[in-house]
């Protein structure tokens, strides 16, 4: 693992928060549209769905950037965005503010936008010019209640992010505070390194970090610079070099102990903090134990919050199942405790959900999370119980699957995975639980070889019916498979299933474009 940021940043932030007491930092202020009576507001955003090349040509004539949002109806953070973000008046009302479009994976030619935008997880939020230059991402991560500020900020926005990053690293203070707000609410998570350059987006949040003349928002560069260096390692027990340590737990401490920036922070830390944990102190250490006292402390906080999402205070517990598995190894049995803590939440957050996007954002992170502490039977009971009443019921079944492989069941597994795909919908969606099919009748039933070929072979023709779909997330998945197939086919002796898919893909590549780079994969395909 490479840690690339230096104690001084960590240092600085921890001191700032040190003094949380004394007097609140100063924050950056965004001015959203003025007041406009709530009967006039409408209730739901106006998107322009689909078109998106209709969407600019409205952004040009009336002279507003564009607002892009990249989703699909299963996917779970989109639904948590469904559910919390875009229904509140004052996100609604700042939308109006630019042209919308909602462009669904599964819509025609949205695969290709995707590849034209430099998309690929779902939620995806782009705001551009009426020009079509990308001004900013907005992390699907940020604040609910800061949405709407942060949307402010990018409509006001001359300054792409690119800009904004050069002059920050350049000029620090020439940035305003929104600019700095902006750059730390950035979708940094999908941003595929396009500011930072390949493998190098924690050393770009350090130096951030570094030179943030904004108080309240450096230990914010600091987390993510952290938390982004833990996620590129290999090695989630690795630890920081030893003159570094010290300033990153400070800055862990003071972050989970201070409340607007555990607020700001709480996802990073529901999802990496025992790995940033283990990152900065020893194994066994009385710091480490320190650390994981007080992460467990301000998690209870997270969960405690009402003003917070569902799924966010669900989530909050992940840490401590992680930090305690951190603690005792992945094979220790976790204190009946937290078992008990993980049955309980995820028991609340099933009865909170009440519409079809909360559930089906929260769901999944409840049963996972069951899983994750050994309750593989209740997790199942969730599930199962979920399927009739979700929008994307397909969603749970790999899940299902899973399940159903772990107890030994791998015909029920692959069962799993057949009924997912054949209860998917929409191009993108079926490629993808298409993909998973294969790789699960592969792994499940790798003698079946008239079974796998059926199902690679209908997945092909799927996609020749929708060329248009064989870009970005598809076509990515479709290099995986090929990986896949080609291991079993050295494993099994399956040259001949190989060469005949190959010659079936033929009639998805005499289908796209002589220039695109979607061909020359096709062609490669299994080559």
């Amino acid at each position: 693992m490479k840690f690339l940021y230096a104690s001084a940043a960590l240092v600085s932030a921890a001191l700032l928060l040190s003094a949380c007491h004394k007097k609140e930092p100063e924050t950056p202020e965004a001015k959203v549209v003025e007041f406009v009576p709530a009967a006039l507001i409408p209730n739901e955003i106006d998107w322009r769905e689909g078109n998106v090349d209709e969407a600019f040509a409205e952004a040009r004539e009336k002279n507003k950037p564009v607002f892009l949002y990249w989703g699909a109806r299963w996917c779970p953070p989109c639904n948590q965005l469904k559910a919390t973000v875009f229904k509140r008046p004052a996100f609604i009302q700042q939308t109006q503010q630019f042209v919308a479009v909602h462009l669904d994976g599964d819509e025609p030619g949205a695969q290709r936008w995707g590849e034209y935008f430099g998309v690929v997880g779902y939620p995806t939020l782009i705001v551009l010019r009426n020009d079509r230059t990308e001004l900013t991402r907005i992390s699907g991560g940020t604040d609910v209640e800061l949405f709407p500020k942060v949307l402010a900020m990018a409509q006001k926005q001359t300054a792409t992010a690119a800009e904004l990053r050069d002059l920050a690293l350049k000029s620090p203070d020439q940035l305003s505070a929104n600019d700095w707000m902006l750059l730390s609410n950035y979708g940094w998570d999908v941003d595929l390194d396009r500011l930072s350059g390949a493998g190098q987006s924690a050393a770009l949040l350090k130096k951030l970090a570094d030179v943030c003349p904004v108080e309240a928002l450096r230990p914010r560069f600091a987390i993510l610079a952290l938390a982004t260096a833990v996620g590129e390692g290999d090695d989630s027990a690795a630890t920081l070099p030893a003159d570094q340590q010290a300033s990153a737990q400070a800055l862990l401490l003071a972050v989970m102990q201070d409340r607007a920036q555990l607020r700001a922070n709480h996802g990073e830390l529901s999802y990496q903090g025992a790995q940033m944990i283990a990152a900065a102190s020893p194994a066994g250490s009385d710091a480490r134990r320190k650390l994981g006292e007080a992460l467990g402390t301000a998690m209870d906080q997270v969960y405690a919050n009402d003003n917070l999402p569902v799924l966010d205070r669900l989530d909050a517990v992940n840490a401590e199942v992680e930090f305690a598995k951190l603690q005792n190894g992945d094979k220790a049995p976790l204190p009946p405790a937290l078992v008990d803590k993980v049955r309980a939440r995820a028991a609340w957050a099933d009865a909170q959900a009440k519409t079809p996007f909360e559930r089906q954002a929260v769901i999944s992170s409840a049963a996972g999370l069951l899983q994750d502490v050994g309750d593989n039977a209740r997790a199942e009971q969730m599930l199962l119980a979920e399927l009739g009443k979700s929008q994307a019921p397909y969603y749970y079944m790999p899940h299902l699957a899973e399940l159903a492989q772990l107890r030994g069941d791998n015909k029920q597994a692959a069962d799993w995975l057949r009924k997912a795909y054949e209860a998917s919908d929409g191009p993108a969606t079926r490629a993808q639980w298409g993909v998973n099919y294969v790789k699960g009748l592969i792994e499940l039933q790798p003698k079946d070889s008239k079974a796998i070929e059926a199902a690679a072979t209908q997945l092909i023709d799927e996609v020749a019916a929708n060329p248009d779909s064989y870009y970005q997330r598809t076509r990515t998945r479709f290099d995986k498979l090929a990986v896949t197939l080609k291991s079993w086919s050295t494993s099994n002796q399956q040259g001949p299933v190989l060469q005949r898919l190959r010659t079936h893909m033929a009639g998805v590549c005499g289908k796209l474009p002589a220039d695109s780079e979607a061909l020359g994969s096709c062609k490669g395909w299994l080559a």
